[in-house]
């Protein structure tokens, strides 16, 4: 499952991200804003028209393409 799975308001637990999907810059990038295994993620919105998504990343609201997105492995957190 990955970020681009979630429905809107959703939380999950980043499990991983995959390297072959990304370019390096944009791992590098990613890893610098947070998205790293064991960090909750929630989707607050996604627009696939724009290809976007916007996520909340320790209380730090982010906007990425769903392409990239779709590089974030990610579980649903137990309420």
């Amino acid at each position: 499952m990955t970020i681009q799975d979630l429905k809107i308001g959703e939380k999950a637990e980043i499990v991983s991200l995959d390297s072959g999907k990304l370019t390096r810059p944009m791992l590098t990038e990613l890893l610098e804003l947070g998205f790293f295994p064991g960090a909750e993620i929630t989707l607050k919105d996604k627009s696939s028209l724009l290809g976007k998504m916007v996520c909340v990343l320790s209380g730090t609201t982010i906007a990425l393409r769903i392409g990239d997105g779709n590089a974030i492995q990610v579980k649903i957190k137990s309420t």
